[in-house]
């Protein structure tokens, strides 16, 4: 689960978790927040998402960070875009107008990087990551983010004895001993959608749940 295993991935075109349209999810929640146009919200592990030109189609600032050269400049094409390229501490960044993306290693991120974020929006980071890894980042998201910051999370749970991930199966329970320290959770949305994945099917599984959560800042009140 290390960036050489995604940077791998995303070579070989082994992206079956690219989604070739933006998140539902995204649009249906995205109002939960009370997030004003010109706020900042940051995609961890962003790939090319589609939802990185939709929220900024939106007027809102997105930064993501992305461990995938390839990844970022593909998606700079399907937007007919040219960044401004530059080196940020650890990171090469690509902007283009209210579009950063940073290539580099989620884990270099630092609390300056992400002074401006209102909202984090995470479709597809935490269910990357293995269980030690998922701890490292909401501690990292904890020691970096301003205190006042909010998460959409979107998770899958499933029966990990018969898959292994990714995307690995992530709990409520799981979801609560993260965040809770400094956050208030509420699920917004929760059903099994195994009949929309075939391939999951396929592997054995007879049920995927998905969640929406709102995850809140206890200092800020929605």
């Amino acid at each position: 689960m290390d960036i050489d295993f995604w940077q791998q991935r995303w070579n070989l075109d082994q992206t079956a978790f690219h989604l070739p349209t933006v998140n539902p999810y995204l649009i249906t929640f995205l109002n939960e927040f009370n997030t004003s146009p010109s706020s900042q919200i940051f995609i961890p592990l962003c790939g090319k998402s589609k939802d990185i030109a939709w929220l900024a189609s939106r007027y809102y600032s997105v930064l993501g960070v992305e461990c995938s050269e390839k990844a970022i400049k593909e998606f700079y094409q399907e937007q007919v875009k040219i960044p401004q390229k530059e080196s940020i501490r650890k990171f090469e960044s690509y902007r283009a107008d209210n579009i950063q993306l940073l290539q580099g290693d989620f884990f270099d991120l630092d609390d300056k990087l992400l002074k401006d974020v209102s909202l984090v929006y995470d479709r597809a980071a935490l269910i990357a990551l293995p269980v030690e890894m998922r701890k490292q980042y909401v501690t990292l998201l904890n020691k970096i983010l301003p205190d006042v910051t909010n998460i959409l999370l979107i998770t899958l749970e499933y029966d990990q004895k018969t898959m292994n991930g990714p995307p690995f199966s992530v709990s409520t329970n799981e979801v609560e001993q993260l965040f809770q320290t400094k956050y208030n959770i509420e699920i917004l949305l929760e059903q099994d959608v195994i009949e929309g994945h075939q391939k999951f099917k396929e592997r054995g599984l007879n049920e995927l749940i998905e969640r929406v959560y709102k995850i809140s800042s206890k200092l800020l009140r929605l």
